[in-house]
């Protein structure tokens, strides 16, 4: 195995991993923004008025992307475990 080929194998993880968390870390900063907005527009500042709606956001996007996450992991993983059987010769 060449050092290219090991650079191309964590490209690939690096880049699935950002595809998958996007959606979760997406959720996050929208929520963020929109409670922000919304505390300085009301003078409210208290931690527990931003952490609960980025928490339920977050845990919606799990919900509904759960799906389309776990098809793209367990192809990546298919792909690993054939890579890895070429490797045994």
């Amino acid at each position: 195995m060449s050092v290219g080929d090991i650079s191309d194998a964590v490209r690939g993880m690096l880049m699935l991993t950002l595809l998958v968390v996007t959606p979760f870390l997406a959720a996050a900063m929208l929520t963020s923004l929109i409670v922000g907005v919304m505390q300085a527009a009301t003078r409210i500042n208290d931690l527990t008025l931003s952490f609960v709606p980025r928490f339920a956001a977050v845990l919606l996007a799990a919900y509904l992307a759960e799906a389309w996450a776990v098809t793209h992991l367990a192809a990546y993983i298919e792909r690993s475990i054939i890579a890895a059987r070429g490797l045994g010769g």
